[in-house]
């Protein structure tokens, strides 16, 4: 999988391809993990999951916590939707973006959430970050916190990989049924960082 770089605003959210199984030499097995591709929205400004080559496939969104977080604020009404009858749940799962380790597809997100937080009151002096973070009627503050800093500044920290899925992986969080807003899953974070 390519490596992603934090230096400049990722260009998310990404479309994470299905492992595919091929026969290589003396009998062994090659799993092609392949790349992440940029995912493109639906008319209606969602990323749809659907019964098709690429609506099956999963989405990312990869960056720093300030540039997840940012995105999600960017990008509050618009969101991922499941138009695949028998699977309408959306989940969510945060790990942290080990290209090499290829996403072992388990998402600690509340241990995540709460360096996030940490994180954030080192880099920024604001109000208590775990206040932000955690209270769904404090986004315009979030919001006006993120517009102060630097590209540079955003950038510094771990990656992140925010995972969403119809199909519920282990630790992944549901965040909707049918369709969600990037609100609600910046709502899922404020929720999941609370516990």
């Amino acid at each position: 999988m390519q490596t992603l770089n934090a230096q400049k605003t990722p260009e998310n959210p990404w479309r994470v391809p299905a492992p595919v199984l091929s026969s290589g030499k003396y009998g062994s097995v090659i799993v092609d993990r392949g790349l992440l591709k940029k995912a493109v929205a639906g008319s209606n400004g969602h990323y749809l999951f659907a019964d098709n080559a690429v609506g099956v496939q999963s989405l990312a969104i990869v960056g720093t916590a300030v540039q997840v977080i940012e995105f999600l604020l960017n990008h509050q009404t618009r969101g991922v939707e499941s138009t695949i009858k028998s699977l309408p749940h959306l989940y969510m799962g945060i790990s942290p973006y080990t290209p090499k380790a290829r996403f072992s597809g388990v998402f600690p997100a509340n241990e995540l959430l709460s360096s996030v937080a940490d994180f954030l009151g080192k880099l920024i002096p604001a109000p208590d970050w775990s206040t932000l973070i955690g209270a769904p009627d404090q986004l315009a503050t979030l919001q006006k916190a993120f517009d102060g800093l630097t590209s540079a500044e955003k950038a510094k920290g771990t990656l992140l990989y925010v995972k969403l899925s119809y199909m519920q992986e282990e630790k992944m969080i549901l965040i909707g049924r049918g369709k969600a807003t990037f609100k609600d899953i910046l709502h899922a974070f404020q929720k999941s960082y609370k516990k």
